[in-house]
């Protein structure tokens, strides 16, 4: 936005030195358009980067767009000075990506797949993780405050299914005993689903090495993919683990327990141009007059890389639930994290916070992946033999800034009556819940909620 900004200025600045020569009130307007497209720049960028902008910036800016129309020609002529200081900022802005992505690092491979082995558990499970998941904004407060609109009605699949599945209104997300609502974060948060323990510190020493601090007495300490994980454990039972997820590496970190898996990045204005170095710097272009979410485009190409993820997460997970050699699935779906596919507008483009309704609009494509996986099922005939958890790592902290609980849902095999419970537990419990249904232990709805109150 403030490169839009510098070329506009410079595009007033020609118009006016080598065009026809301009009537007076074109003359009188151009200081105050100009100061007003860098304030509104400017707010934008206090509204998506909160704390790096002073409020008094914007607001003095539009005292000076005010003030420029009567002292048109005072401010001409320090706009002219601002323009001409600022050109080689400018030129450095659209250059710079040639220079930066002339040599990018590379990273490390991923490991070789962990070999097939013939065993199969008694029971499938598909767990699926859905980040920035929220069970307020999805079916309501649990603890009954005030009424707000939740997703539900625009869920169908996930409606449908929970005709006939076990539901949790209070499960506490993974690090609710030691992290407030708003400092979750996935980092954190799918080690401890995957460990099943609460990681309440890591360090990375190199891209290939990330250690985890779990809570306990003895403030344990493990590298990321070493240790009891759920892959090592299902691997331990002579099963194939498999998985799916963005954000993590993780077949850098899990590729020896599991016998298939795909992995992307968290994609920003950082990570989003192409790989290829022209088209990166034309990429990198591109991302000057956008944002994650806005964009005169249309969809940004933070979302346009975004979309395609989750089109690709989805692809895993169907061929995933049709395979019947594989014993358990993890896939840690993108959505309804930001950003969303659909454009918000420019509504809320000076906007400081987050949408709600924005959010329940990102609701629909979690309810796309439940189809996906459940029509997978029924088309390859594993369903009788297929159990299915969904739930999230953590609420969505930008909106439900304390309210700590996610979505909990387990549907069992052949399972036809719905079951809720509404006592507090931990999603921590997720994994050890796997590893029992697996085995066969969990026979009905009632020996999941025995199952998490016991171990509470």
């Amino acid at each position: 936005m403030l490169a839009l900004s510098l070329l506009i200025f410079v595009l007033i600045q020609a118009v006016h030195h080598f065009g026809p020569r301009a009537s007076e009130w074109v003359q009188r307007a151009w200081p105050a358009i100009a100061i007003a497209v860098l304030s509104l720049s400017i707010r934008f960028l206090g509204a998506h980067l909160p704390g790096v902008i002073p409020r008094i910036v914007p607001v003095a800016l539009l005292a000076a767009t005010l003030l420029a129309l009567p002292f048109y020609a005072v401010a001409a002529k320090a706009i002219r000075v601002f323009t001409l200081a600022a050109t080689p900022c400018l030129a450095i802005t659209f250059l710079a990506p040639l220079f930066y992505l002339s040599g990018p690092s590379p990273l490390p491979p991923d490991p070789p797949l962990a070999a097939r082995l013939s065993g199969s558990p008694p029971v499938r499970v598909i767990r699926m993780v859905f980040d920035d998941w929220d069970q307020r904004l999805t079916f309501g407060d649990p603890d009954g405050g005030p009424g707000i609109e939740t997703g539900l009605a625009s869920m169908p699949a996930l409606q449908l299914l929970g005709t006939s599945s076990f539901a949790a209104s209070r499960a506490l997300a993974a690090q609710a005993g030691s992290t407030p609502v708003y400092d979750m974060s996935t980092l954190a948060a799918i080690p401890s689903l995957i460990y099943g323990k609460d990681a309440i510190g890591y360090s990375t020493e190199s891209p290939a090495v990330r250690h985890l601090v779990f809570a306990g007495r003895s403030s344990e300490s493990v590298v990321f993919g070493s240790g009891d994980s759920i892959f090592s454990r299902v691997r331990s039972l002579g099963w194939n683990a498999t998985i799916a997820g963005w954000h993590l590496p993780y077949c850098r970190i899990f590729a020896p327990q599991v016998t298939d898996c795909f992995w992307d990045e968290r994609f920003d204005q950082a990570s989003a141009a192409s790989r290829q170095q022209l088209n990166a710097a034309a990429d990198e272009t591109r991302m000057l007059f956008e944002s994650d979410m806005y964009s005169p485009f249309g969809r940004s190409l933070v979302v346009e890389r975004h979309y395609e993820e989750y089109e690709t997460l989805l692809a895993a997970a169907r061929r995933y639930a049709a395979d019947p050699d594989i014993g358990v699935a993890f896939i840690h779906l993108n959505v309804p994290h930001m950003p969303w596919f659909d454009n918000p507008g420019l509504s809320t483009l000076l906007r400081r916070q987050s949408s709600d309704d924005h959010y329940l609009h990102a609701l629909p494509w979690v309810d796309r992946a439940i189809a996906a996986v459940v029509s997978s099922l029924g088309a390859s005939g594993l369903d009788a033999k297929t159990a299915i958890i969904l739930s999230s790592d953590h609420p969505a902290r930008l909106i439900s800034k304390t309210t700590p609980y996610v979505p909990f849902i387990v549907h069992l095999p052949n399972q036809t009556e719905p079951v809720t419970m509404n006592e507090e537990f931990s999603a921590l419990q997720s994994a050890d819940l796997v590893l029992a249904i697996a085995r066969g232990e969990i026979q009905s709805p009632e020996d999941i909620a025995k199952f998490l109150l016991h171990r509470e």
